[in-house]
């Protein structure tokens, strides 16, 4: 069953104990942002899916609505080689030693260093997701560790190809790149939803040691 059908049914059962089963299993399908996007508006009420999906900003984790971006997914004019290659992520601008933030519950699983993104933390999240966050000047994390969602795993540097201190943050969903922007607004954007729909606010992630 496709994610189009599988959506369909979900929305004409309910969010059933047999309807959130769906969910998980539409999330774990989706291919791309708009699918994610539609299956988590599924949800209408706390639930530990959404934790468990890159859903805020690794910078700045407590303002969900502004996110700068230096530089954008996709082609680019490298600011080091000065030629057009594909940027597999985001540039998030940072101080020094900022505090880098998990976008979602998961398992650590590499950390270390080379010389374009620097030093990195890489984190296997459920559905299929992994998410990248580079040119870091500490790592706070090892391998295997579990992390939680808003939880400091890193501080912002410059180490690698940079040209000074940022977040280098890259997702990927079963093996395929994704545009990392709109992942950090899929919080907000659910939040929002639940409140024109009459619902109550619901503030259940955790940034530190910070409710928002």
């Amino acid at each position: 069953m496709n994610w189009t059908t599988l959506s369909a049914l979900v929305l004409f059962m309910g969010l059933t104990q047999s309807g959130q089963y769906k969910i998980e299993r539409l999330l774990s399908i989706a291919t791309n942002y708009s699918q994610v996007e539609k299956t988590i508006m599924l949800l209408k009420y706390p639930n530990t899916i959404i934790t468990s999906v890159p859903c805020i900003s690794p910078l700045q984790a407590e303002d969900l609505r502004r996110i700068p971006v230096s530089s954008r997914y996709g082609q680019r004019l490298h600011p080091i080689l000065h030629e057009y290659k594909h940027h597999s992520g985001i540039d998030l601008p940072g101080q020094m030693s900022e505090r880098v933030h998990s976008t979602a519950n998961g398992l650590v699983i590499a950390t270390g260093e080379n010389r374009n993104i620097g030093k990195y933390v890489k984190i296997k999240h459920n559905f299929g997701f992994i998410t990248l966050y580079g040119h870091l000047s500490k790592i706070k994390v090892c391998k295997a560790d579990s992390i939680h969602i808003g939880q400091v795993i890193g501080l912002v540097g410059s180490t690698g190809r940079s040209t000074g201190p940022h977040l280098h943050y890259g997702i990927t969903k079963n093996g395929k790149e994704q545009n990392p922007l709109p992942y950090c607004y899929l919080y907000l954007h659910w939040q929002n939803v639940l409140i024109r729909e009459g619902k109550k606010k619901m503030t259940f992630i955790i940034v530190g040691a910070t409710d928002i």
